[in-house]
């Protein structure tokens, strides 16, 4: 049996290949295409990809199960980004629907997604696609095979939390934006938060 997946008919080179292309947000048709898989299969193992990233904690709800209409922003400006930033890949991906009564795994994929977005933005790499693939990868040694119960649940969290240090780490060295004392100072602050929390 795979250490990655459990999906018997895939095999590891292929579910890598399928892993890529959803790193790159590819929709399901240009995954297909890339793979020379079904849709569908790209359709199934995307969906578990989501599902086992929001488990393990790397896929965060903005809202962390709030009503968005009721929620009470800190920074109403990046909310607004996000959710713009999210709406455009929601629209792109043809308008795919989950139950009202599941939890929002696109949305949550689109916060983990927003970073790296504004890392492409500061300077445009294919450095970036490695780190998100490298951190999925990650992830998936640790607390899968995807289309599995989650294990490790602790150490899973702490990872995603190091992922999210690595990040900013990331922001310190290469984003023009974050040169000035006040932007860096911010980031510190952030550091502080993510230590606290893993610590906790």
């Amino acid at each position: 049996m795979s250490s990655l997946h459990r999906a018997s008919k895939i095999s590891d080179y292929r579910f890598r290949r399928v892993l890529e292309q959803f790193v790159r947000d590819a929709t399901a048709t240009e995954a297909a295409k890339a793979t020379r898989l079904s849709i569908n299969s790209v359709h199934a193992l995307y969906r578990k990809l989501r599902v086992f990233f929001f488990e393990v904690g790397a896929f965060q709800d903005f809202y962390a199960g709030a009503d968005p209409e009721t929620f009470q922003s800190d920074d109403p400006e990046f909310e607004r980004a996000l959710l713009g930033f999210h709406l455009v890949r929601y629209a792109r991906s043809h308008g795919l629907k989950s139950p009202a009564t599941e939890p929002p795994y696109h949305f949550a994929e689109s916060c983990w997604r927003y970073d790296f977005y504004l890392m492409m933005q500061e300077r445009p790499s294919e450095a970036v696609f490695a780190m998100m693939l490298r951190q999925l990868l990650e992830l998936i040694k640790l607390c899968g095979p995807i289309g599995a119960v989650p294990r490790n649940r602790l150490e899973g969290i702490q990872t995603v939390m190091r992922h999210a240090d690595e990040r900013i780490d990331w922001f310190r060295r290469n984003a023009p934006s974050m040169r000035d004392d006040q932007s860096r100072a911010e980031l510190s602050a952030a550091r502080a938060i993510t230590d606290a929390d893993e610590q906790g």
